[in-house]
């Protein structure tokens, strides 16, 4: 997947290669980055932001000397270094490698790590560089310590914008039909695998509805339920057996329990004296 050619005045664009893309080298158990690192050079406008280097071009004003102290200059240059490579050719995510503590400070070199868990890390780290730049320019432009051609421009949340989305979680109760909703800014989605025949059939298990009771049952605002158990005796059997009651209270409704002890000598005839 290489970068066509393109005028000078516009940024280069990605475009899928017909030919094999560039290798990795394994540099010891680094099977995991280097898969992550594949994964994000193929994803074309991440792709197309590295190949413009679009973030490094703006960190170097902003925060001069420290381009090795960031994680997004970091793989910046290591994809659009993958992108331009020739196809079919082998590069070495060393420099990835060395700046470890930057993405993930516990991942060690040589050690077997998860490449979900190491992707993870790297958006974090990535757009955590993306905030930190955009507070910066906004500081560099209020002093006035950058030129015109930084303080017009505006920082773009490149890993926000490319994996990032919200997640509408609705509770709805089934007795007075009212609804809770909570939305969450995400990354990505766990998905279950097993039992799912594509992306989209996993997807599609993932959003579907799902009945809450038992231990997982909610308490609706508007409606309090009290369940009840209730003892009755037959004299005539001898027998006893257990009925569950529940009723609805209103939101500002009180109730008072009292706890007593009964026996079978309280009985007279069929009254409960």
């Amino acid at each position: 997947m290489a970068p066509t050619a393109e005028p000078s005045s516009r940024p280069p664009q990605w475009r899928p290669r017909t030919g094999p893309p560039p290798g990795l080298k394994n540099l010891g158990n680094t099977c995991y980055l280097n898969s992550v690192l594949q994964c994000l050079a193929s994803t074309p406008p991440l792709a197309t932001f590295c190949l413009a280097s679009r973030h490094s071009n703006q960190c170097k004003k902003v925060f001069p000397n420290r381009d090795n102290d960031c994680a997004l200059c970091v793989l910046e240059r290591q994809i659009a270094r993958l992108l331009r490579a020739d196809a079919g050719a082998l590069d070495s995510p060393a420099k990835v490698i060395r700046c470890m503590p930057l993405f993930a400070e516990h991942f060690r070199w040589g050690r077997q790590e998860d490449a979900h868990e190491f992707l993870r890390y790297v958006v974090d780290a990535c757009h955590t560089a993306d905030l930190r730049m955009r507070k910066g320019l906004r500081a560099a432009a209020a002093s006035g310590n950058c030129g015109e051609d930084v303080r017009g421009q505006g920082v773009c949340l490149v890993m926000r914008e490319t994996f990032g989305g919200a997640l509408l979680s609705q509770v709805k109760c089934l007795e007075c039909k009212g609804e809770s909703n909570k939305t969450d800014e995400i990354m990505d989605i766990s998905l279950d695998l097993p039992g799912s025949s594509s992306v989209a059939d996993a997807l599609s298990r993932f959003f579907h509805p799902e009945t809450l009771d038992g231990a997982n049952k909610y308490c609706c605002e508007r409606y309090a339920v009290l369940y009840l158990k209730r003892n009755k005796w037959f004299l005539d059997e001898g027998s006893m057996y257990c009925k569950n009651f529940h009723c609805l209270l209103a939101k500002d409704a009180k109730a008072v329990l009292r706890c007593f002890r009964v026996d079978n000598n309280i009985f007279s005839g069929n009254k409960i004296m």
